[in-house]
């Protein structure tokens, strides 16, 4: 199903700020208060206008097509770990394929999306794959519990990223902020790009939870699981890094 994304249509003005704000929260002012405020007020200027700080030190031809990038999943339960980078990074009309080295067995992720939506679902990804874990095993419980527990988890968190930022989608309406935003849908060009890497893609068979107490113990933690995200750095290559507060 096609996803309607919200872009800002002056992005000049809105980058140009947020770069101030990031400046100045990055040690442009002496005054942490002052540093604070900048930080908040350019974090929710992201936010609303779905830019992030990788977004804003990208050009804008870099920013307009989808990107792609490799990370290895290792340890225990890898394939739940995957479920849940999958699901953070479908929140934001990312898509995310596998692959398992045949010599070495190592397990790869390749995602796809626009600069932005990556850098966010990155930085959750980070957040929540420890957390998700650390609660898993202190639940405790059968491997097919933990598994019911980490699938349960995983969406619960996806639904809550999407209602989170919906809504602070739907705040920035009513504030009169986001009147420059229009409708764009780039799900076509995110597909197209997947398309072209795997060309002979083949789809995962569903999974599906057996135990009860696991499903609703995962449900309860992802319902405490902290989305918000906003406490990141741009780095000097321009990667986005930090984890969600």
């Amino acid at each position: 199903m096609a996803r309607a994304w919200l872009v800002p249509v002056d992005d000049d003005k809105t980058l140009a700020l947020i770069r101030t704000l990031l400046a100045i929260a990055d040690g442009g002012s002496p005054y942490p208060e002052e540093q604070a405020r900048a930080r908040e007020r350019a974090e929710r200027l992201m936010l609303r206008h779905s830019i992030d700080a990788a977004t804003a030190v990208m050009s804008e031809e870099a920013a307009s097509e989808p990107v792609t990038a490799a990370f290895p999943v290792e340890g225990s339960y890898v394939v739940d770990q995957i479920g849940l980078v999958a699901a953070v990074y479908d929140a934001f009309g990312c898509r995310t394929v596998r692959s398992r080295h045949r010599a070495t067995g190592v397990v790869t992720v390749h995602a796809y999306g626009f600069a932005h939506d990556m850098a966010l679902a990155s930085t959750l990804t980070d957040a929540l794959l420890p957390q998700m874990l650390l609660e898993m095993h202190a639940h405790g419980g059968s491997v097919s519990a933990k598994k019911a527990f980490a699938m349960s988890f995983s969406a619960t968190v996806a639904r809550r990223l999407r209602e989170f930022y919906a809504d602070a989608l739907v705040e920035a309406e009513a504030e009169g902020t986001g009147s420059g935003l229009v409708l764009a849908d780039r799900d076509a060009r995110v597909e197209g790009a997947v398309a072209r890497a795997h060309p002979n893609l083949r789809s995962a068979r569903p999974r599906a939870a057996t135990d009860l107490g696991g499903w609703v113990a995962g449900e309860s933690a992802g319902r405490r699981a902290d989305i918000t995200g906003l406490d990141r750095k741009v780095g000097p290559d321009g990667l986005v890094r930090g984890i969600a507060r």
